[in-house]
């Protein structure tokens, strides 16, 4: 876990960074930097949650709705938690009304880079400055942090083993969601469960859907012939991490070989790269000037990759344009893609520390082709999951 002292630094060094900006006010409202910064979980909704964060020697205030005043008190480093009415409220009595009183008198403030336009447009006339104060200061895990990383990554390697164990020629996807609800229950039993900052998607991306990164499989889809695509994206008590594994119930073909070789390839080169001091965009050149040179110029849809944090997907960007350079203790993955139209995907995604000399993969589940080629009859996972249909009404 965190330790108060952790969040107490975190927000001196934010108020070191206001400083340095030449403002006089910053104003955090993101649900992410707010729990970065205090640790208290919740959920906004409609209605906004800001933290006014100063230079040294001011107060340090949380607005929040009424209703969330007293769980908002623990927040850790905040000096103290106002609050408006509510969403929407009387004239007088709502969010903007009360920020307002807060700025009055603050000629240079800065905002985040998610600021919603609703509270954008309130603020309009003050001119604030977007700059990623809370982005670049997230960016570096702490020791503590990837601890937690860590443990995020380990349970994704075990929502993968439970994927491929259960999975068979013919299986269902609502088979292969359900492994989702195991992992929960291990999380629940040997970590503790924050319900706000905790999330577990579990499933494989059916061929040929799998050729579509962000498709949507069915629960009655059922998977046969071709490269499937186990995914397990989590997030555990605020930390994320995935793992994500191509694989065949049946054995590949030429093209798959190849494609599946080609991509291993292209991730050995990436992972060649990785050390302190590399742009990111070093590493995403590095994979789709190979795979270009394979042959696999217009079977690419995405970058090589991004971080991981309190996000699953957040800074650093390892693509193309990306300003990003790595440093040690950051958070990657390593997941450049080749996608078939009417066969399927072949992508394995890592979680990967960048550490003093080079990188450490958190997610070590099998990647090699005869691991991940599954064509045993698997009698009982097939009893198991005719009663798993029946019982939710898939045929």
């Amino acid at each position: 876990m965190i330790a108060r002292s952790e969040y107490l630094e975190r927000m001196l060094r934010l108020r070191q960074r206001v400083a340095g900006a030449g403002l006089d006010a910053f104003l955090v409202s993101s649900e992410d930097s707010i729990y970065y910064l205090t640790g208290v979980s919740y959920r906004p909704l409609e209605r906004p949650f800001f933290i006014l964060v100063r230079p040294e020697g001011t107060p340090v205030v949380l607005l929040v709705p009424a209703l969330e005043q007293q769980h908002l008190r623990a927040a850790p480093n905040v000096d103290e938690v106002l609050h408006y009415w509510d969403y929407p409220a009387p004239a007088g009595q709502g969010w903007a009304d009360r920020l307002l009183e807060l700025l009055a008198g603050q000629a240079r403030v800065g905002v985040e880079p998610t600021l919603p336009q609703e509270i954008a447009g309130r603020l309009a006339h003050l001119s604030p400055r977007t700059l990623p104060l809370v982005e670049e200061l997230r960016v570096v895990k702490s020791p503590a942090e990837v601890e937690m990383l860590r443990h995020a990554a380990r349970y994704s390697d075990l929502a993968v083993e439970l994927l491929l164990a259960a999975s068979y020629h013919g299986v269902s996807e609502l088979e292969l969601f359900s492994q989702g609800r195991a992992v929960q229950l291990r999380i629940m039993r040997e970590r503790g469960y924050d319900v706000l900052t905790s999330s577990v998607l579990v499933g494989s991306w059916p061929a040929p859907l799998s050729a579509q990164p962000h498709g949507v499989p069915t629960i009655a889809d059922r998977l046969g012939d071709g490269p499937h695509i186990a995914l397990a994206l989590l997030r555990v008590n605020g930390y994320a991490a995935e793992c994500e594994r191509t694989y065949f119930l049946s054995p590949p073909g030429a093209e798959e070989k190849a494609a599946f070789a080609a991509m291993m390839e292209a991730r050995r080169r990436a992972f060649a790269l990785v050390r302190p001091g590399v742009p990111c965009a070093e590493l995403d050149t590095a994979t789709r000037t190979f795979l270009q040179q394979e042959g696999y110029g217009e079977r690419l849809l995405h970058r090589t990759g991004h971080g991981f944090g309190l996000g699953n997907h957040e800074a650093p960007w390892v693509a193309e344009g990306s300003p990003d350079v790595l440093r040690e203790n950051m958070l990657i993955s390593i997941e450049p893609g080749i996608y078939l139209p009417g066969v399927g995907g072949i992508r394995h995604s890592d979680t990967v520390l960048v550490t003093r000399d080079g990188y450490e993969c958190l997610t070590r589940h099998p990647m090699d082709l005869a691991s991940l080629t599954i064509t045993a009859g698997k009698r009982l996972s097939r009893l198991k999951g005719a009663l798993v249909r029946r019982a939710a009404g898939v045929k």
